[in-house]
């Protein structure tokens, strides 16, 4: 404990990620799933001078908007490799949300020791792991920091004037991001606080007494000083221009689906990402230990004290996120971390609620002691474990034994289904593929797969069905028409097969109609 008061702890958190994510930027291979599309996508926008649209295996991707993307090629263009490019963004983007965690907690619990929550918070298992593998949502976390935190400034302040900057850059950043969910996770919790307290907050009372009409006056002059016209203006800025010239340069359906589809009919349909309703009750513990055992306590507090303004903020801004995304049929752990900031501060400020005198210090202490240990374990796995295992991670092995047998005996390789990131990263784009038997063996007929021709197939499209199964290689390939040359652990079970030359002549089998394709099908959703 005397060596922790001799030295600054946010100063060598900050030196100790740097170092940690400076090793990480070059020591292993592509992080399943998100770190493969990223770097496919990059690696094909700079192959075909595409600057605007992001591109993987040939077909437009409206996954996300493009400004990790765009950051990624930045990256590029300074000369590091196309890994540490696209993983700089994120990095950046951890050390950044660190220290503005710093600014925070000062605004709302100046007589906290300064680094509590920045290394507390920078040691969550969820929040070391997203901001490690490259991905728009550290952005997005980021982007919400710096928008609350610019709106606990501004409400702090009453007399404050001007345009309200910090607000607004950071919807800004966190939209450009993200797309709409930026603004949807950001002003309505803005605004729900202001609403609380207009009613419940003794603030407004004050002036307002117990007349209606003055405290909805008060409330609109609180939301008016927000700037709320010229902020959306600004924070739009970062994704409209570039709907407009997507919408010119390609065409609106793909605009159509990067806005809507992505945006709208995920949220109500959730499709892969489809989730139960308390699925965030069940990933929260784990993601955010171990703040998340305090949680509840500092909920149940922050209820009990919402009138005041530090307690509001923070509810509004933890349970806001939670809600949305637990109405949204779409989900994922990670959807909630834009609100880790406000949760941990909750489940920090639940220690004096709980506990009196010198055991708030310990407790915080042993937090502290916690994360330090942690982030050094997780630096330690990162430099010494990592670079000796990345070849597992994902299957990246399998693939490179997948790429040498193909060399030993070149041929186009065919992907049965759409292929996967990591499968183009390793194996090269754009890899044509077929969405089906009936595709597959009428190619094979006609000869535009040819006698020497790979088909690579994951194992779960494989083996007999009782019933047609449109998404099934149905006949599974065999002699004398196709040859097994590999089983192999890549990402998934993969078997690679080659055409053999009977194949052409072999009658086209009964084969399941294959599912009709949807309008934004023409479009890479993976």
């Amino acid at each position: 404990m005397q060596l922790l008061r001799k030295v600054n702890p946010l100063a060598g958190l900050l030196v100790t990620l740097t170092v940690i994510y400076a090793l990480a930027l070059f020591n292993h291979g592509p992080v399943p799933s998100m770190e493969p599309r990223f770097a496919e996508a990059v690696r094909e926008m700079l192959a075909r001078g595409e600057w605007l649209i992001p591109i993987k295996n040939g077909v437009p991707y409206i996954e996300y908007p493009p400004l990790y993307f765009w950051l990624s090629i930045a990256g590029t263009l300074m000369g590091l490799p196309l890994l540490a490019a696209i993983r700089l963004p994120g990095y950046l983007g951890l050390l950044v949300w660190v220290w503005w965690l710093v600014r925070l907690q000062k605004e709302l619990f100046p007589q906290w020791p300064r680094w509590l929550l920045a290394l507390t918070a920078a040691a969550l298992p969820a929040i070391l792991y997203n901001f490690f593998t490259a991905q728009s949502d550290s952005l997005l976390i980021l982007g919400t920091l710096i928008a609350f935190s610019g709106f606990v400034r501004l409400r702090t302040d009453p007399i404050r004037r001007g345009f309200p900057w910090e607000i607004w850059l950071g919807v800004l950043l966190a939209t450009a991001a993200k797309g709409p969910v930026g603004l949807a996770i950001t002003v309505p919790a803005m605004v729900l606080e202001i609403m609380l307290t207009a009613f419940i907050s003794p603030q407004p009372v004050i002036s307002a007494g117990r007349d209606l009409n003055l405290r909805v006056t008060w409330m609109f002059r609180e939301v008016w000083r927000t700037a709320p016209i010229r902020g959306l203006l600004l924070a739009l800025v970062g994704i409209v221009p570039w709907y407009i010239a997507a919408g010119l340069t390609l065409n609106w359906e793909f605009v159509r689906a990067v806005l809507v589809y992505q945006n709208f009919t995920r949220f109500l349909v959730g499709f892969d990402h489809l989730q139960p309703w308390w699925m965030y009750g069940q990933t929260l513990w784990g993601d955010l230990f171990p703040l998340s055992l305090l949680l509840p306590f500092g909920i149940y507090f922050g209820l009990r004290q919402v009138r005041e303004f530090r307690w509001r903020v923070l509810l509004m801004w933890a349970l806001w996120t939670l809600l949305f995304f637990t109405v949204s049929a779409s989900k994922q752990s990670k959807y909630i971390l834009p609100a880790a900031p406000a949760m941990a501060l909750l489940a920090l400020a639940a220690v004096p609620a709980l506990l009196r005198g010198r055991w708030i210090l310990w407790l915080w202490s042993v937090l502290q002691v916690w994360a330090a240990a942690f982030i050094l374990l997780f630096g330690v796995l990162v430099a010494a474990w990592l670079p000796f295992h990345d070849q597992q991670i994902g299957g990246l092995a399998g693939y490179q034994q997948i790429k040498a047998a193909v060399a030993q005996a070149p041929g186009r390789v065919v992907s049965f289904q759409w292929p996967r990131p990591m499968t183009l990263y390793v194996l090269g784009a754009p890899m044509p593929y077929v969405r089906s038997s009936r595709e597959l063996y009428a190619q094979v007929r006609s000869g535009e797969i040819k006698t020497g021709d790979y088909v690579l197939v994951n194992i779960r499209y494989l083996g007999d069905s009782d019933e047609p199964d449109a998404m099934k290689l149905l006949p599974a390939p065999q002699p004398p028409y196709f040859e097994e040359v590999l089983k192999v652990k890549a990402e998934d079970p993969m078997v690679l097969y080659r055409v053999l030359p009977k194949a052409a002549s072999r009658p086209v089998p009964a084969t399941p109609q294959p599912a009709p394709t949807h309008w934004w099908q023409q479009f890479d959703t993976d």
